[in-house]
């Protein structure tokens, strides 16, 4: 699964603890409680692999640097 992906997911699975959290709030239920702090612990995961997977994905990219010195210029020892 691609980053852009996983930060989709991992801000839908925060608003799903937030919307849980505050129906565990107002219905004074300590399981609704219990789930929405699963559920947010789920997202602290999420979050450290959407991190990690960014991080490769940026040093999977190859970028040209338009000022960096060559050799295209020079002539070869066969000339």
């Amino acid at each position: 699964m691609r980053a852009n992906a996983l930060r989709i997911w991992l801000i839908a699975l925060l608003a799903v603890a937030a919307v849980v959290s505050v129906v565990g709030k107002k219905t004074n239920s300590a399981f609704v409680g219990w789930v929405s702090f699963a559920l947010f612990l789920c997202a602290v995961v999420l979050y450290v692999t959407w991190r990690r997977r960014a991080l490769l994905e940026r040093r999977a990219r190859v970028v040209f640097d338009p000022e960096a010195k060559t050799d295209e210029t020079r002539t070869r020892p066969d000339q």
